[in-house]
């Protein structure tokens, strides 16, 4: 999910495809697999917590910057155009953010070389799409180069570490990720929508059942009706009050906290400093301040997030 100065949440609702070349790790070429998408061995990333949000170092062309670990960009790679100088060899349509900023997608000929945390390199990425980004450059990073989404990370088991902050990467089939099976708080079986981006769980606040979808792009929001909201509420599984600065920034809303949230018979983390938004449905954005609770192991084959303990 994309963001902005403000910190409101936005996304796009473009579905294209990347076609992307191959990866150079220690200097050794591998072949290209799954519809070009290769998949490295084993490997890690460090990352820099800004806001709630996961910043990769890397490179671009050799300029120097930070990915945003982003589940819920539907690309493997989503340039910035106002940071890199990228042709617009190829227009590639519309799209707009959630907040209201329209995008204008385009693509160039010329492939590109990405680095990523030092530990891996692609090359030969040919028709990433980019945009104008600037707004990304102004509230959290201003050397912002882009995304990693899931057009990437679904060929992925990867492990979300915030207490290390570290995202560690293994092939589906690699037998080296039983090393946490001794971890496991609960395992999350998902469905998803669309293009499968989304992890969607169902969970029970008190005896409400709420659909929650899984997002590292988001810092956790909450909307629900006026009933639930008043329902919750009364039965203390929900507190809300009215704050005026989220995240380093100067924005009314309403906070809330939630309590005893289930999956099936156990009970997880408080989730606190979410953001409440009155509607006509029910449903949570499970970011931030959900997931910086676990170690958290997403395999998208199997349709699982595994909960760990840190």
């Amino acid at each position: 999910m994309i963001i902005k100065r403000t910190k409101q949440a936005l996304i796009t609702a473009l579905l294209i495809a990347a076609p992307l070349g191959f990866w150079l790790a220690a200097d050794k070429v591998a072949s290209t697999v799954n519809q070009d998408l290769a998949i490295a061995p084993q490997f890690s990333l460090p990352f820099h917590l800004v806001d709630g949000f996961l910043l990769i170092e890397g490179n671009v062309n050799g300029k120097n910057g930070r990915f945003m670990f982003d589940t819920g960009t539907p690309f493997a790679f989503f340039l910035n155009n106002h940071y890199l100088p990228l042709a617009k060899d190829s227009y590639i349509g519309q799209g707009f953010a959630g907040s209201g900023q329209q995008l204008t997608l385009y693509s160039q000929s010329k492939p590109v070389t990405l680095g990523l945390g030092g530990q891996l390199q692609i090359i030969n990425l040919a028709a990433v799409p980019h945009a104008d980004f600037g707004f990304i450059e102004e509230g959290i990073s201003e050397n912002y180069l882009g995304f990693i989404g899931h057009g990437y990370n679904k060929d992925h088991l990867f492990v979300l570490n915030y207490d290390k902050q570290t995202i560690e990467f293994y092939p589906l089939v690699s037998e080296q990720t039983t090393w946490y099976k001794d971890k496991i708080i609960t395992t999350l079986n998902f469905t998803s929508k669309g293009d499968g981006k989304m992890p969607e769980v169902e969970f029970l606040i008190g005896g409400q059942p709420i659909i929650a979808v899984f997002d590292t792009g988001n810092q956790g929001t909450i909307n629900l009706t006026e009933a639930t909201k008043a329902k919750l509420e009364n039965e203390g599984y929900l507190a809300v009050s009215h704050d005026d600065q989220w995240y380093g920034a100067y924005k009314p809303y309403l906070s809330c906290s939630v309590k005893k949230i289930r999956y099936k018979n156990r009970i997880l983390a408080d989730i606190n400093n979410l953001e409440l938004k009155i509607g006509p449905e029910n449903k949570m954005v499970m970011g931030y301040q959900f997931l910086k609770n676990y170690v958290s192991a997403w395999n998208y084959q199997n349709k699982t997030i595994t909960l760990l303990a840190q």
